[in-house]
């Protein structure tokens, strides 16, 4: 018999302290306004991965945003009952509060029953290699960032924290090829900011990713998307591998041009038990834009459908004709990249 699974992931979730003031509550923090739009998006996927770019230290340390993330325990909250069921944790600012503030952030992850990988409590932890397995579709989970703007953990604890590596790469995928797995799915946090298209850095961490047998590239930090490519089978690979090289901002702060913008990627995976075979179906894409808040009518950072902008669905009055524009636009930026190398996903259908 056949088996098909959605898994879709999104990109930078960030939390400046505008987004922290405009969330406060008479009794602590909302943040689950910010994705309202969004939701059903989200929750249909069978499995959704999001980036999370902050740490939650602690109030006692103090809430901050950049350059030194500390968020409220409420953001993990709200990315629960919004649906993600995933975070990848391993990026520059996993560091940002210290040893004590990354433990914290996986304490809070672990709490509100989400999984995580890319950072880790102990030597154990990090060699349990995360595997999900839905409707009898098995998919491993892999996370390295380049850095962590030079706050490493102690040398005896270098298991809290992957970095890019080519040796560790090729070494955990080949682990992980050699069990009973489908897909590997393989995130990294690379890149230059603000630059869409991929640099050597980028380009030889994928290859050292997909010459060890990853299905599924995927990557974040520019806070801007990038375009998307299939990598073909060919003489030295048997297998597609499906790459995007950044998924943009989902939630942040950032308004200037394409830092606004961010997408959900769905990725349909198949497999033919009869067969022992597993196979992509189609990719999909949904744009999507941040309202920061910037009209008094609703002081509240929220995602929406960037696509709303083209069709005028669902939109609330506080969204005026200069905010109307900026979705379009980053709707319309969007489009243009995220296939530019080629047809390579596929426009979303939208609620």
């Amino acid at each position: 018999f056949r088996s098909e699974v959605t898994i879709s992931v999104v990109g930078d979730l960030m939390c400046h302290m505008p987004q922290a003031n405009n969330a406060k509550t008479d009794s602590g923090y909302d943040f689950l306004p910010s994705f309202v739009f969004v939701k059903p998006y989200l929750e249909e996927a069978d499995f959704t991965i999001g980036n999370l770019e902050l740490t939650c230290a602690g109030q006692e340390k103090g809430y901050s945003g950049y350059p030194n993330f500390n968020a409220p325990d409420e953001y993990i909250v709200a990315l629960k009952k919004t649906g993600f069921d995933f975070l990848v944790t391993a990026n520059n600012h996993s560091m940002d509060m210290g040893e004590s503030g990354l433990l914290r952030t996986i304490q809070q992850i672990k709490k509100n029953k989400l999984g995580y990988t890319g950072t880790f409590e102990s030597q154990r932890d990090h060699d349990s290699v995360r595997v999900i397995s839905v409707k009898g579709i098995r998919v491993a989970l892999l996370n390295y960032a380049y850095g962590t703007n030079g706050a490493y953990p102690d040398a005896s604890r270098r298991y809290m924290l992957n970095v890019i590596d080519s040796a560790k790469i090729s070494d955990e995928i080949k682990s992980v090829k050699r069990a009973d797995i489908d897909f590997v799915l393989v995130y990294f946090h690379y890149g230059v900011e603000y630059a869409g298209e991929p640099i050597a850095s980028q380009k030889n961490a994928a290859r050292w990713a997909r010459e060890a047998g990853a299905d599924i590239i995927l990557g974040a930090h520019p806070h801007v998307v990038g375009p998307c490519r299939w990598l073909i089978p060919d003489a030295n690979h048997s297998d597609s591998c499906f790459v995007a090289w950044s998924l943009g901002n989902f939630l942040s702060n950032q308004n200037k041009r394409y830092t606004d913008a961010g997408v959900i990627l769905s990725l349909h995976l198949k497999k033919n038990f009869d067969q022992h075979k597993s196979y992509f179906g189609n990719v999909e894409y949904l744009p999507t834009w941040v309202y920061r808040g910037e009209r008094s009518a609703k002081k509240m950072h929220i995602v929406f459908p960037a696509e709303w902008s083209v069709n005028n669905k669902h939109l609330p009055d506080y969204l005026d004709n200069e905010l109307m524009n900026k979705m379009k636009q980053s709707f319309e930026d969007t489009d243009e990249i995220i296939n530019r190398y080629g047809p390579s996903v596929k426009l979303k259908a939208i609620k």
